[in-house]
């Protein structure tokens, strides 16, 4: 049975674990990380290995990383610590969104009209290896934003002289000492067999300059029921087995390329789902199908109504892992 460890007792925590990150004031609710791949991240981002978390939409690559990079200095700071791993005097986080750039020219200077003249402005990029020189002792971790959705194959191929280069030179020949910066990217290749995603196919030469590979799957069901017991403890064991039971069942029917146009289950709209099955008196059926269910086509109905019943015990199926999830969790 997996535990739930709070980020200042992770040295306490192992494999299967789960850890609650902390939280500023104004978030709804914290993040719970796999213990594994919270070390792995941590890991390679203080090593300088280029980290690639890919996987399903919805398995929360975006909150993971925005609240290791940008949450409370402790959720990096006490995984650093307890890994016995290489400290910097500072550590400074930096997003680049490239989905707009046209050419790899661009991820260093855009063209830009001015007084009737044309000039060449740095970009994000360029302005952050030049605080990185200027700072040695700091590590700059530089995050670029889902690394698939409008990044063309020319695109990556102008950032193979980027990613996790101790040398970097940009199109002016300006060189920098890159040995205090660290490269981080999401995306959704590692899920896109089926081509559900609107993205560009992954370079293989810009695929493996990113060395630490995570398949960022969320959470597994068992440790998915701990954190929504406790997000939302109000709510009855029955109604959180069943939650997590109907978002077993949508995750298995889009591993079948089925369901397609249902979304993919998060924490944040079970939560949703169990508030409504908890403060309403509407009938779960109608409740699901404007929740985790919301926006079925029609085509995909009876499908939808399948795991529904599955899922909340109407007609259960005993050789599925949801049905199992209704008894078990």
């Amino acid at each position: 049975m997996s535990r739930i460890f709070d980020i200042d007792d992770f040295a306490m925590a192992s494999s299967g674990s789960v850890v609650r990150m902390a939280q500023w004031e104004h978030e709804a609710h914290p993040f719970y990380a796999d213990f594994g791949q919270l070390a792995l991240a941590v890991d390679a981002i203080t090593t300088r290995a280029p980290l690639h978390l890919s996987g399903k939409s919805g398995g929360g690559k975006s909150h993971f990383l925005n609240a290791l990079l940008f949450g409370p200095p402790e959720n990096f700071e006490k995984v650093r610590d307890s890994l016995d791993l290489p400290k910097w005097d500072r550590i400074a986080c930096h997003r680049i969104f490239i989905s707009s750039f046209e050419a790899p020219s661009e991820i260093w200077y855009r063209t830009v009209v001015k007084e009737f003249s044309t000039h060449d402005q740095p970009q994000r990029m360029l302005e952050v290896l030049e605080e990185a020189a200027a700072d040695r002792e700091t590590l700059h971790v530089v995050w670029i934003v889902e690394s698939g959705r409008g990044i063309t194959a020319t695109v990556q191929g102008g950032l193979l002289e980027i990613v996790g280069q101790d040398t970097i030179r940009d199109p002016q020949g300006k060189q920098f000492d890159a040995r205090n910066v660290a490269f981080v990217t999401d995306s959704n290749h590692q899920a896109n067999e089926s081509g559900d995603f609107a993205i560009h196919e992954l370079d293989q030469a810009y695929g493996r300059r990113w060395t630490r590979r995570l398949t960022f799957a969320g959470l597994d069901p068992e440790q998915e029921a701990r954190v929504l017991r406790e997000l939302a403890a109000d709510s009855t064991e029955e109604q959180v087995g069943q939650v997590v039971a109907l978002a077993i069942a949508i995750r298995r029917k889009h591993g079948e390329n089925a369901l397609e146009s249902v979304l993919p289950p998060t924490i944040d709209a079970e939560l949703d789902l169990l508030g409504c099955l908890r403060r309403l008196p509407v009938d779960s059926r109608q409740t699901v199908f404007n929740t985790l269910l919301g926006h079925c086509q029609d085509q995909e109905r009876d499908e939808a109504e399948s795991i529904f019943a599955e899922a909340f015990g109407v007609k259960v199926d005993t050789d599925s892992a949801a049905a199992k999830a209704v008894g078990v969790l």
